[in-house]
């Protein structure tokens, strides 16, 4: 059966978590909201596509660093 598949990735330069949650307070609850109704692609099957999950890092690519750890949402 097709679906729906939803891929966002987001970077908010020179922003914190907190002042992204603070700048868009709908975004972490619609987030978990969608998450919540998703499902996995062939789920049990071989090929099944892990599709239900959102998470946030820190990223310090431009500064030739390693990423934060993925915080789950």
């Amino acid at each position: 059966m097709a679906g729906t598949r939803v891929q966002i990735d987001l970077f908010f330069q020179d922003k914190t978590p907190q002042e992204v949650n603070q700048a868009f307070p709908q975004l972490l609850p619609a987030i978990k909201a969608a998450k919540a109704k998703a499902s996995r692609i062939n789920k049990g099957l071989p090929n099944e596509e892990m599709t239900v999950k959102a998470g946030w890092h820190i990223c310090r690519h431009d500064e030739g660093l390693s990423c934060g750890e993925v915080q789950e949402i």
